[in-house]
């Protein structure tokens, strides 16, 4: 009885140990191939070849974290602290079976050009996808924050986003997110407008604009008051103007609506 009980003890220390190097050897070979993509946009950038390098790099870190997170259950709750040092963003939902990779490909000038991969869970078993840009020139954004929310007994993810358009102008924006039928859905409908059902809310924010030259604030991101269930975003004039005012949504049992 003790043989076995030793037995059994050592398998458990033996599979945590493993599952432990496992991780660590994953996030070290993405830090790896994630520092390649600092080194072609800092020190190597006067390199003949430094652009192409760098597109390289980041199709390469790109591919990597697809194969590990589409492969490796672990990686949709490892925090991945070496990783987010050196500039990788992730944001995960509050039930932890959604998350969002975002990194800045540093293949722009001030507009910057950001990548993504989707990670989620479905009957203990993960994906990971990327979605297209939407077009030639779209700089694509990067993701910070994912809530959590159930409308009909669906859950429901709200992720925030922002794009870095130039030094002054930003794009800002809540999407929702479902899983249907085993599926990532980016196009999924909660926030209810006066033009219809919507998938998003989203402005921009241009601080070169004359009528906010004298705007030292920085109240124009969104907010999210997960207790109340309620989304904020600045009400920016016409003239492009940002104000002290708030445009709020709040849930009311199936959709976002407009109070």
């Amino acid at each position: 009885m003790k043989t076995k009980n030793i037995l059994g003890f050592l398998f458990v220390l033996t599979a945590h140990f493993l599952f432990g190097q496992n991780i660590s050897t994953i996030e070290k070979q993405l830090s790896k191939a994630f520092q390649k993509i600092d080194y072609w946009s800092s020190e190597g950038r006067n390199n003949e070849n430094s652009y192409d390098s760098l597109a390289t790099a980041n199709t390469k870190f790109e591919k990597l974290l697809v194969q590990y997170t589409s492969s490796h259950s672990q990686t949709i709750s490892h925090p991945f602290k070496s990783l987010e040092k050196i500039g990788l963003i992730i944001a995960t939902s509050e039930d932890g079976k959604f998350r969002i990779y975002s990194w800045d490909t540093w293949t722009g000038g001030s507009m910057h050009f950001f990548k993504n991969v989707f990670q989620y869970e479905v009957d203990k078993k993960i994906y990971s996808k990327t979605v297209e840009s939407q077009g030639e020139g779209d700089p694509g954004n990067y993701y910070t924050q994912v809530n959590d929310i159930i409308s009909e007994n669906k859950k429901y993810y709200l992720a925030q986003s922002k794009a870095i358009l130039s030094s002054g102008m930003s794009y800002h924006a809540i999407k929702v997110f479902s899983i249907d039928n085993g599926k990532l859905n980016d196009k999924a409908q909660l926030i209810k407008t006066q033009s219809g059902i919507k998938n998003q809310l989203s402005y921009e924010v241009d601080l070169t604009a004359s009528t906010n030259r004298q705007y030292e604030g920085r109240d124009y991101e969104i907010e999210y008051d997960p207790k109340n269930k309620i989304i904020s975003i600045p009400l920016i004039q016409a003239d492009s103007k940002i104000t002290v005012k708030k445009i709020r949504y709040q849930f009311k049992g199936k959709y976002f609506e407009k109070i």
